[in-house]
């Protein structure tokens, strides 16, 4: 349904820069520190709020929590703890840690010293007791062998009662009550210990109290928890993860924020009552407004009422929970079979399958939910995951609900408007495009750039590096050898192309589609660019567009491969200061877009591309440039790919065998006519393979291993940050060949099984044998 969980478990980073041309900071700008840090008696810890932060975390005797307020509740006080606490935000690195705190538990009554025969007595054991539980607590008798006791409660007898042998069992109460242990040696009187205790009173839960969060408007605040455990006899911990989330409806619309961990920024979903169907909502580059229906494992779509996107505790009653005694909650063990599904669904935006919802009850309120998943083996490939729900609920008009709408035109778009036109029109120009990227990882920055011609038959790319002259002058130097680009071959049909290292270009890849997917298609509309800056002595106007569609940067330019469209796909607000930023720009003159630029940030690695357009309709080949090559055709049939086999013998990759693929294929399945049977990828992917391995593969679902094949297929990143087109394209040829889909995604016809895996944003086929 809400496919998010891909983007889990990989590398979060905070970005800014400055870099000269298109004023970014030099350095990510990091939070500043908290302050005003200090702890009430109650366990209460505070802080000032830290401009630019969205989260923080307290770290408590080492281990650390995540929070979204200026506060955290510690569950006890009646030991000694250390605190400290973290600034944590979108597109900034965390603060340092505040200095450590110790705050001073209020613990219980000092011991009574040892008596002067030197016997001395201590209680150890538990200090809470559930209302109507039982507990034991064991004397500590030092300086003698005989520790015979004598056991009493001084204090709070009405609520407890404790036998010789240290039983305490305690009464049923309607509040916390506090009683007080001791325990005297019977060969020496004065010795003595007491201990105090807490009995826990059962939380009430009345019809008033789920009668109250039944407002339409409602929101959940939280974090979800997950743990990876390896798949086999003997089950461990592999790895642990936690990430804050936020969902607010009001029976509509129904929005969410989530850590995109991917592109290290938060993100949104934005979800709508269309017809009936839940619908996630955007609004396009050309700013129309678009929505998709949300499916289930097997591609049907979901109902508004199915997909549970509103609040699912408006018609429950008590009867509907039982008090769990262990966990010390009220579960839903009602007789409603999608209730549970349908609650989780409203308050988080991942995939989330519930073993169990409980209620947090609190101060007379119902405050929150837990719950807890069945196993899942779709987190990631290979592990069984368990996650773990805790939010909060807010309600009414505190509750905010954003909602995606279009964006309005203005008369400044005119211009703006003609200029999309002419560029749409051009047959011939030259773009210029410069990039200037950083990491974290190293010192400095790097400048390089290509310089690409756009005629209707040819992309012809450049690419050189930059340095400077002693006066700060730029020096571009083109690189021997290096030259690469598109090439128009018919009505359907062109070519990438590289330059070998014999000096001959080499056709690399085949595209059944229109030249123009090549070049550049500045496909938006100029309303989604909302601020602008008229230079009138320059006969300029700049746009910049609005932050959510940072993403048009995409649309500027079109690189050969995947890697440097990434930038723009990854495009996204720059941070000047701590009150300046700017988002992708264009820049009209005279009709024409003449530049644009943008900040883009990609995990490590981030920067600013500067372009430029010129030579509109008069641009052609550099002179003496002859673009010949052999024309690739796109392949049709695994007769024209090869497998890379392991061997017996074979330690690492370089001891594998290049075979046939149709030939491995037919011995693998042994069927000299697997070629009818078997799926061909590049049928939906187009000329995408990269290569195929044997391997061994533990499918989703099970703990067993199969022999398998992997195919890695080279797609392009979607303008989401997904490879989801390209799955969606697999999973409609696949069931139109008449093969069957599973809940974990497995595709099975005959003897063939598929399953097509989003590993990090890399697309994997396996196929085995069933």
């Amino acid at each position: 349904m809400k496919k998010l969980l891909s983007f889990l478990l990989l590398f979060v980073l905070s970005f800014s820069m400055l870099l000269t041309g298109c004023k970014a900071p030099e350095t990510p700008k990091t939070l500043a520190t908290p302050t005003n840090v200090s702890a009430t008696d109650e366990g209460l810890i505070t802080w000032d709020e830290v401009e630019n932060a969205s989260a923080y975390v307290i770290k408590i005797n080492g281990k650390e929590y995540p929070t979204t307020g200026t506060q955290y509740q510690v569950q006890s006080v009646i030991n000694d703890f250390t605190y400290s606490v973290q600034a944590q935000g979108s597109n900034y690195l965390p603060s340092a840690w505040t200095e450590e705190y110790t705050f001073k538990g209020k613990g219980n009554p000092a011991p009574t010293p040892p008596t002067p025969t030197g016997i001395s007595v201590a209680i150890s054991g538990k200090s809470e007791v559930k209302s109507g539980d039982k507990i034991t607590l064991e004397a500590m008798v030092k300086g003698t062998v005989d520790w015979s006791v004598e056991w009493s409660i001084t204090a709070g007898g009405e609520y407890a009662t404790i036998n010789q042998n240290g039983e305490l069992q305690a009464a049923e109460v309607d509040g916390d009550k506090i009683i007080k242990v001791q325990v005297v040696s019977l060969v020496d009187k004065t010795a003595k210990a007491e201990k105090t205790l807490t009995v826990r009173a059962k939380p009430t839960l009345t019809q008033e109290m789920l009668d109250a969060i039944k407002d339409d408007k409602i929101g959940f605040e939280g974090y979800l928890s997950i743990a990876l455990y390896t798949i086999g006899q003997f089950e461990t911990l592999e790895t642990t993860y936690t990430t804050g989330i936020k969902t607010s409806m009001d029976g509509t619309n129904w929005y969410a924020e989530y850590d995109n961990t991917s592109v290290g920024i938060m993100s949104a979903l934005y979800y709508k009552n269309y017809n009936n169907k839940a619908c996630q909502v955007g609004v396009s580059l050309m700013n129309d407004e678009e929505y998709f229906p949300m499916t289930d494992d097997y591609g049907n779509e979901v109902s508004w009422e199915d997909a549970g996107l509103y609040n699912s505790f408006k018609n429950l009653t008590v009867q509907d929970f039982t008090f769990n005694e262990e966990e010390w909650r009220y579960e839903y063990t009602g007789k409603d079979p999608v209730f549970m599904q349908r609650a989780i669904a409203s308050a988080n935006p991942y995939d989330f399958s519930p073993a169990k919802v409980a209620l947090i009850i609190g101060e007379g309120e119902v405050l929150g939910i837990y719950a807890k998943s069945n196993d899942d083996y779709n987190i990631l490939s290979g592990y069984k995951g368990i996650q773990e729900l805790f939010v909060a609920i807010n309600q009414g008009e505190i509750v905010e609900v954003p909602s995606i709408a279009k964006y309005s035109h203005e008369e400044i778009h005119d211009d703006l408007a003609v200029a999309l036109e002419n560029m749409h029109a051009l047959e011939n120009y030259t773009l210029n495009y410069k990039e200037i990227t950083a990491s974290y990882l190293t010192t400095g920055y790097v400048q390089s750039g290509f310089t690409e011609t756009i005629t209707p038959t040819d992309c012809y790319f450049r690419p050189f590096d930059v340095n400077y002259d002693v006066y700060g002058n730029e020096i571009r130097k083109y690189v021997e050898g290096g030259e690469y680009g598109y090439q128009k071959k018919s009505d359907t049909l062109y070519n990438a192309y590289t330059t070998d290292v014999d000096g001959k270009l080499r056709a690399s890849r085949a595209f059944e589609a229109d030249f123009s997917n090549a070049k550049p298609t500045f496909a938006f509309a100029p309303e989604i660019f909302r601020s602008y800056y008229v230079d009138e002595e320059a006969g300029t106007t700049t746009y910049y567009v609005d932050g959510l569609m940072s993403y048009v940067a995409s649309t500027f330019y079109y690189g050969v491969g995947n890697d440097i469209n990434l930038y723009g796909i990854f495009a996204t607000e720059g941070v000047i200061s701590a009150t300046e930023s700017f988002t992708p720009y264009v820049v009209v003159k005279d009709g024409y877009i003449v530049e644009a630029c943008f900040y883009f940030y990609l995990g490590s690695i981030y920067g600013v591309v500067e372009l430029s357009y010129s030579d509109f309709n008069t641009a052609t080949l550099p002179e003496g440039v002859s673009v010949e090559f052999e024309t690739r055709q796109v392949p049709v049939s695994w007769e024209e790919l090869i497998i890379y086999v392991s061997t017996e013998t074979g330690s690492t990759t370089s001891d594998d065998i290049e075979v046939n693929a149709l030939e491995y294929l037919q011995d693998f399945y042994g069927d000299e006519n697997i070629a009818e049977k078997m799926p061909f990828f590049g049928v939906p992917l187009g000329d995408t393979y990269g290569f195929g391995l044997t391997t061994i593969h533990i499918p989703t679902g099970s703990s067993s291993a199969k022999n398998s094949v992997v195919f890695y297929y080279d797609v392009p990143l979607d303008l989401d940050y997904t490879i989801n087109s390209s799955l969606m394209a697999i999973e409609e040829y696949l069931v139109g060949l008449g093969f069957t889909k599973d809940v974990h995604g497995i595709f099975t016809k005959g003897s063939i099984a598929v399953q097509p895996v989003d590993s990090s944003l890399d697309l994997m086929i396996y196929i085995w044998k069933v």
